[in-house]
């Protein structure tokens, strides 16, 4: 039976605590499909202290038989983030037996978060690991996107799907090349102008 995440009151304690006394971001990179074990693992072994651990989930919609329903989708596969007070030793977080390691920033030679990252991961930190659906426009073959928290991120899309709705694309994460798939509402051309101050900004 799939396991399915939930926000609980314990962890609304714990991100409150967090958010007033500050904290660090880090990424950790598990198994695929092992996101939601993980983070449970993580909160359970470290109830006590100011620890906490999410997965990046969407709630999306699904259709059988006529009858609509709603479920949760990993929308970063194989990824955690944690959040731990100012100054803390990370290397000492373990877990219950999933396996997994600390995500490297390889432009600042260390493992806190900074920038765009910890702009990213303090989206899924306010809402709890659970977001809804991102607006996507396509911009001279790469897509925008213009809500949620990947606000204005670029990617470039790499195959889509009119049946679901949705399409593939890859943007820089933590330095590095990560794809996921967004839906998207609508699509609409961005005029001939747009396009060249979007790439022009892009360059500097």
């Amino acid at each position: 039976m799939k396991i399915e995440w939930e926000f609980s009151e314990e962890l609304e304690d714990r991100r409150t605590n967090l958010e007033i006394k500050g904290h660090d971001s880090y990424c950790l990179q598990t198994m695929g499909g092992k996101e939601i074990e993980l983070a449970r693992e993580i909160n359970i072994l470290y109830k006590d202290k100011e620890v906490l651990a999410l997965p990046f989930l969407r709630i999306t919609h699904k259709s059988k038989n006529g009858i609509k329903s709603t479920f949760q989708k990993v929308m970063l596969p194989g990824y955690v983030f944690l959040y731990l007070p100012k100054d803390s030793k990370p290397f000492e977080i373990r877990s219950g037996g999933v396996s997994f390691h600390f995500v490297s920033n390889v432009e600042k030679n260390d493992y806190v978060l900074h920038g765009s990252d910890e702009k990213y991961a303090q989206w899924i930190f306010n809402s709890g690991g659970i977001i809804g659906m991102s607006k996507a426009i396509k911009v001279n073959g790469k897509v925008r996107v213009i809500s949620g928290p990947l606000y204005n991120m670029v990617g470039n899309i790499k195959e889509y799907s009119k049946k679901n709705r949705n399409c593939r694309i890859e943007i820089t994460l933590f330095g590095r090349l990560i794809s996921m798939w967004l839906p998207f509402q609508w699509v609409e051309e961005v005029p001939e102008e747009k396009k060249i101050e979007d790439n022009q900004t892009e360059n500097k």
